[in-house]
């Protein structure tokens, strides 16, 4: 608590300026950016307008003149008329089969989900995420676009998967238990966390109590003996602290805690087993 006490200060007491400012200039006034319709979910775009999204994403990416991957990048769109800082032109650009790129998209895309909750897979590869540009693997870097592009390298958070007792995908139809003794307790140095998501869109799980974590950062309640029980669940069962209660809505959706280590352990981290789910 303390360490993450002095966190928030230190987020507290930091200003932004922009770098034009930063390096002695004048400000630079900003212009409001034409974004291309998303649609509900990545594969809409990969169906619809991936194009004209990748076109808007070049003209606002650096791309490393040195680097491979940057550069295969630029190589595989320019035949489709896609290119850094082009004004995007939908006459200008290849006609693409956008039910094919979806297929695809849609077919990486479960592959890699599925990989998220095989504990084996991310035993192997839960330290090699979230690594600066050139130090990943292929097809590393493919799984973590995934399931979370954004993150932290393993000496500051890791985020190891939780999976169920039996082996089954967790669904909202059932009820779960996170258990952990006190000698079970994740290794992390500042603090830790499990976050509920829905495995189809890695959103939250809307619900009228608007809790969606457990842990220092998001309250919890440790038992006698310095464990814990997370419970999710539709209600919150009798003598459960409101805390340890991660709500859920019955209805058939896939869902996934992620739990997330900061300033881990690694040596600890190397011998510990992250806790399974229980359904109930």
């Amino acid at each position: 608590p303390e360490r993450f006490a002095d966190i928030v200060e230190q987020m507290q007491s930091t200003h932004l300026m922009s770098l034009s400012v930063f390096r002695g200039g004048e400000s630079i006034p900003l212009d409001d950016p034409a974004f291309p319709p998303v649609g509900e979910t990545d594969f809409d775009v990969y169906e619809n307008n991936l194009l004209e999204v990748m076109q808007f994403v070049f003209d606002h990416t650096t791309f490393d003149p040195n680097d491979p991957i940057d550069q295969g990048v630029l190589a595989a769109y320019a035949p489709l008329g896609v290119e850094p800082g082009k004004a995007w032109d939908p006459d200008g650009v290849a006609t693409l089969d956008g039910a094919k790129f979806r297929e695809i998209a849609q077919r990486v895309a479960s592959s890699n989900m599925a990989n998220a909750t095989d504990p084996q897979f991310m035993k192997e590869n839960v330290l090699s995420l979230f690594k600066p540009k050139g130090q990943m693997q292929l097809d590393i870097l493919v799984f973590q676009s995934v399931i979370g592009p954004i993150g932290l390298p393993a000496a500051e958070a890791v985020y190891p998967a939780t999976t169920t007792i039996d082996g089954e995908p967790m669904n909202a139809m059932h009820d779960y238990v996170i258990r952990m003794s006190a000698h079970e307790m994740p290794p992390a140095g500042a603090f830790w966390s499990v976050t509920l998501y829905d495995t189809a869109n890695g959103f939250f799980i809307p619900n009228d109590h608007k809790k969606y974590s457990v842990g220092a950062n998001a309250g919890m309640q440790l038992d006698k003996s310095g464990g814990i029980a997370i419970y999710i669940a539709a209600e919150k069962p009798d003598g459960v602290p409101e805390e340890n209660w991660l709500p859920i809505n019955r209805e058939d959706i896939g869902i996934g805690p992620i739990m997330r280590l900061y300033e881990p352990d690694l040596e600890r981290f190397a011998t510990w087993t992250a806790p399974k789910a229980e359904k109930l």
